[in-house]
């Protein structure tokens, strides 16, 4: 049994096509064959069933446990050929997302100077979902994000560093200026300034419109939290945010969401535990294994 092998066998899993598969690999559909009859000779099982070519592929119980082990024994192996390859580098790879990491990178940079280290940060500003979903990949070694509910994995090692609530923001003359609660119902007939799919708070606003019961009337998407906030100054809609990102700002009103239809954003920062960092990298890691530890 070798790597390559599994990872055929895993992308044969996951296309449910021997020719798809072959071309992911730029080998030929007999090579995808003959891996997948070395996997069932090693354990004595078929492992996978098909009918016939065009037909759905399905896993015997062995195929099934097989895929998970392997998912993550390549993941495991990915990680090492990095690790191992990257052990001169002299860089920590740090992907973050927009609140979050306006909140917290300046404060890393902060600590990283006072030891004189700064040069090791290689920071990425990223979408919460594409900062979390590169450090599972292998593509940085710390992210620090925002989420609507905390992520609880035993394969990282993770810290809440905050947690914020959405509420509604509107202008000084908006017609709710005056409003403290509101019923997700009532959110309605307004119009919204909203961030791009993706993004915490357009999660959260789709969110908060399915405990109201409608779709949310989009008038502007902004690609930029700044833009959102200025926008709904100005009285071009009104706008779901997080309460620790706007509470500084000016002209701006803030209206919570009634007990029950509350939503919170979870601010946390990550890393494998797999991740063993090299002696150029040891000690920055260590600051941020310890950050906000207090």
């Amino acid at each position: 049994m070798n790597d390559k092998d599994l990872l055929y066998f895993c992308k044969l899993v996951e296309t449910q096509n021997y020719t798809a598969t072959a071309n992911s690999f730029n080998v030929t559909q007999p090579t995808i064959s003959m891996a997948i009859k070395r996997l069932q000779n090693r354990f004595d099982d078929p492992l996978i069933f098909q009918k016939n070519r065009k037909s759905k592929i399905t896993l015997s119980p062995a195929g099934e446990l097989l895929y998970q082990k392997a998912k993550y024994l390549l993941k495991e192996m990915a990680s090492i050929d990095y690790d191992v390859k990257h052990a001169n580098i002299k860089k920590i790879r740090v992907a973050f997302s927009g609140i979050a990491g306006s909140i917290y990178i300046p404060e890393i940079i902060e600590k990283f100077y006072k030891e004189d280290i700064v040069n090791l940060l290689d920071a990425r500003l990223e979408r919460s979902a594409t900062a979390f979903k590169d450090l599972n990949n292998g593509d940085v070694d710390v992210a620090i994000y925002s989420w609507m509910v905390p992520i609880n994995d035993p394969a990282y090692f993770i810290r809440n560093l905050d947690r914020t609530e959405l509420v509604i923001i509107t202008g000084k003359d908006d017609p709710w200026k005056n409003k403290k609660v509101i019923d997700a119902q009532e959110l309605r007939n307004r119009k919204f300034v909203a961030r791009q799919k993706g993004y915490l708070t357009r999660e959260c606003l789709e969110e908060e419109a399915k405990l109201g019961d409608f779709t949310p009337n989009i008038l502007y998407t902004a690609r930029t939290m700044k833009l959102m906030i200025d926008l709904v100054k100005r009285n071009v809609g009104i706008a779901l945010a997080m309460e620790n990102s706007v509470k500084e700002e000016k002209d701006l009103h803030i209206i919570r969401l009634r007990s029950g239809q509350k939503l919170w954003a979870y601010m946390q920062i990550a890393m494998r535990k797999s991740f063993i960092p090299n002696k150029y990298q040891k000690q920055g890691i260590d600051i941020l294994r310890k950050f906000h530890l207090n």
